[in-house]
């Protein structure tokens, strides 16, 4: 895969914003793939489009590079599909939604104190439960310290911003598109790729036995299918 070298790939992170649950999955990427995690400021409030403005920024301005788009950066990487750079080849979508998921636990975030859900998705059971299933213990860890990271106010933000999505733009980009699917995700049901297809008809989807972060929980699989992925991009190029 000698042509991967010359393609980045730019990993958007979920509702933490510190990319800290890509790491067991970047220590299982082949050392051919140049991988960018973008880190959301985890002590700024950011509006919506403030949030697609950031993550623009941080795209290569001329290696061909793949979009990675997980949970809460899905909507972000549609609207950066409205206008795609040139030097795009390709988006991987990961147990995301192009309009809000609608769960109980995230409708029950507009009723609870925030503060309250949030200490509640920092705890084992409500981890496990809603986000990692039987995911090791390194897992939860992982996801405990990358909540405990970010400033209360700025998740606040962020449960917020997904309660009141923009409508997903139109977009003409027509290269190769792939979803990732979690088998047993609690937080974004199976329907939620039913939009995401209607905007990106070549959107391929693969599905992964596991809970909602998959991408941590079965970190070996997801690096499998993300360097299949790139691999057939190089050799389209």
């Amino acid at each position: 895969m000698t042509k991967a070298k010359q393609t980045t790939l730019v990993m958007l992170p979920g509702l933490d914003g510190t990319g800290l649950v890509f790491e067991p999955l970047l220590k299982q990427l082949p050392d051919e793939i140049d991988a960018q995690v973008v880190r959301y400021p985890a002590n700024r409030m950011m509006s919506f489009q403030e949030h697609v403005d950031f993550a623009r920024k941080q795209l290569p301005q001329k290696k061909p590079c793949v979009l990675l788009a997980e949970s809460f950066s899905g909507p972000v990487a549609l609207q950066l599909l409205a206008e795609p750079p040139k030097n795009l080849v390709g988006v991987i979508f990961v147990s995301t939604f192009a309009h809000h998921p609608s769960p109980f636990i995230l409708d029950a975030g507009r009723f609870l104190p925030q503060g309250m859900l949030l200490k509640l998705f920092s705890t084992t059971l409500f981890s496990r439960f809603f986000c990692l299933g039987g995911a090791p213990g390194d897992a939860v860890n992982i996801f405990r310290e990358a909540l405990a990271s970010v400033k209360l106010k700025v998740l606040s933000q962020r449960l917020k911003i997904l309660s009141e999505l923009p409508p997903p733009p139109d977009t003409t980009f027509s290269k190769p598109c792939l979803y990732l699917q979690a088998s047993n995700d609690r937080l974004v049901a199976s329907r939620a790729i039913m939009p995401l297809q209607k905007h990106l008809p070549q959107l391929q989807v693969k599905q992964i036995t596991g809970p909602h972060i998959i991408l941590l929980a079965h970190p070996k699989q997801g690096a499998q299918i993300i360097s299949d992925f790139i691999a057939t991009l190089s050799v389209a190029q």
